[in-house]
């Protein structure tokens, strides 16, 4: 397991408005951490994002969901963000902390490969959803969301671009909300009943 720090990072309890959604008042900056299977381009710009809004940030880069609990343990988080993960949290992680999942497919989607999906569909539309850990994977309330409309491109591409903008603004829309004091997303909308992108991919 790796972690990393902010080298740079606010005090406790330091309140800061919120310049993307004025009529939400002030909101605290928070200690977040990042679970991370590779801190990779997405990760490292949301981290800058998140920095630049005032919370407090550690990453750990895991190769196993056994490594995610002393990181947990060590950092002591008010908020874990996963934007690229590969393994299931752990239920004694998600119980105990909230937990948000990057997940790249529209809202409704679950399962993995959803960008690989989204290609064999020639899928015109697609987006990137920001939901909450639960026991089944993808399953959870959706904090944010982003659609965006697909090209002729390689998953790679699509990944670093269309993906990634639309994951850094809704994870950002997501930490501002629960920064804000919100306790369940807008609209209570989950993925619980969603289809699922099966077995296919």
């Amino acid at each position: 397991m790796t972690t990393y720090t902010a080298t740079a990072s606010p005090p406790d309890a330091v309140v800061i408005a919120d310049v993307d959604r004025p009529d939400a008042g002030p909101r605290a900056c928070l200690r977040i951490l990042f679970i991370v299977s590779a801190h990779n381009s997405l990760s490292q710009r949301v981290w800058t994002e998140l920095t630049d809004l005032g919370h407090k940030l550690a990453v750990a880069v895991v190769a196993s969901a056994e490594e995610m609990e002393p990181a947990v343990a060590a950092h002591r988080p008010e908020l874990i963000v996963c934007p690229m993960l590969k393994t299931m949290i752990p239920e004694r992680v998600w119980a105990r902390y909230r937990c948000l999942i990057v997940h790249p497919g529209p809202r409704g989607d679950r399962g993995p490969s959803s960008l690989d999906w989204a290609i064999e569909l020639d899928a015109r539309d697609w987006g990137v959803t920001v939901l909450e850990a639960n026991a089944q994977a993808d399953a959870g309330a959706v904090w944010a969301s982003r659609s965006f409309k697909t090209r002729t491109a390689g998953k790679s591409s699509l990944y670093r671009h269309e993906v990634r903008r639309g994951a850094i603004e809704a994870v950002c829309e997501a930490v501002s909300r629960i920064a804000a004091g919100a306790t369940v997303p807008s609209g209570s909308w989950d993925n619980e009943n969603a289809r699922s992108t099966g077995a296919v991919i």
